[in-house]
């Protein structure tokens, strides 16, 4: 990575909310995915696995005791992890459709995209690019 773009990324890191982090998760499952329709076994392979991955890392999240959100939510996200982990198992294993993990996970950007708009925007959200 060149010494601009490393600027831009640590600028980045700094800056970036958990939801701008979990959309950028989201988004890239979700070109893994898209490129694994019609792909050999192996590339298909991989794009659920990262599936599974991220699922299983927003399921493990959840049940965490600092997590805040509500807990009708915090259920209802837990249900919708245990499916798109099955999905996913399923999907490897019977060639189904990646079509409803995609449509999920679009959904989930989504829904993180409306709760960020929503969120008042942080005081250091400002990005100084003049040591780049």
């Amino acid at each position: 990575m060149n010494r601009t773009l490393a600027h831009y990324e640590t600028a980045r890191r700094a800056t970036a909310t958990p939801q701008d982090n979990e959309i950028l998760i989201f988004t890239n499952t979700n070109a893994e995915l898209a490129k694994a329709r019609g792909a050999d076994a192996k590339t298909r392979i991989a794009a659920l696995f990262l599936n599974q991955r991220v699922w299983s890392a927003i399921v493990k999240d959840l049940s965490l005791e600092t997590n805040q959100l509500p807990d009708d939510l915090k259920r209802n996200l837990t249900e919708l992890g245990f499916w798109a982990m099955r999905y996913s198992t399923r999907a490897m294993t019977e060639g189904l459709s990646l079509d409803p993990l995609i449509e999920v996970n679009r959904n989930m950007i989504e829904g993180l995209a409306a709760q960020r708009a929503n969120a008042a925007p942080p005081a250091s959200a400002s990005l100084s690019l003049s040591a780049v």
